[in-house]
């Protein structure tokens, strides 16, 4: 979105445009949850984290002066997370290096954040059959043997809708040079972000 659309978008957020909410809600709420995920290691946490930020965008809307939408939300959700882990006494070490990390670092975990969003959307996309192994075998870490009989299925039927969703992976994310950056931008157990509002 280019940065005159964001302004748009935020000036009809500024008026009390619900629409212009729910479009930024859409746009930005996943890569937000991922964002917040590399800070706070804990789902659940940055769910409730970028919602409260939202919902702080909304009741505080008349009152904000916004150059760039997607600059302030990414800005309060870290300052959100970064309160979180003030209150975590664990967390004091590794809070004093995140506030010590360069600009370049932040930019970097927005890119993974982003990253995470695009391969979330394009596992969506698979047809049922194909997301249920795929998401088995590659982020619930089952054999294909194990999947096939969870599954009540062949291995060579794994073996293949396994290709299937590989193929259309790649195309989806043709811009990247390699699928295993999954590896990066995923735990183990894939969680995604479902809306809640």
């Amino acid at each position: 979105m280019t940065q005159e659309k964001e302004h748009i978008l935020f000036e009809d957020i500024r008026n009390g445009n619900e629409k212009a909410f729910n479009k930024a809600f859409d746009l930005y709420y996943s890569r937000l949850c991922f964002f917040a995920d590399k800070i706070l290691l804990d789902f659940d946490l940055s769910r409730s984290v970028v919602q409260q930020v939202f919902v702080d965008l909304w009741i505080k809307r008349d009152r904000l002066q916004v150059d760039s939408l997607q600059s302030y939300l990414y800005q309060s959700v870290r300052n959100a997370t970064l309160d979180v882990l003030k209150h975590k006494k664990a967390e004091s070490k590794y809070l004093l290096t995140l506030e010590k990390e360069e600009s370049g670092q932040i930019t970097d975990l927005i890119e993974e954040a982003e990253l995470a969003d695009r391969i979330n959307k394009a596992i969506q996309k698979l047809p049922e059959k194909c997301r249920e192994i795929f998401l088995l075998c590659r982020f619930e870490e089952l054999k294909y043997a194990e999947t096939a009989e969870k599954l009540n299925i062949s291995v060579k039927t794994v073996e293949m809708q396994i290709s299937i969703a590989m193929k259309k992976l790649r195309k989806e994310l043709s811009d990247y040079q390699m699928i295993q950056l999954f590896a990066i931008v995923f735990p183990k157990k894939l969680q995604l972000p479902y809306r809640v509002f």
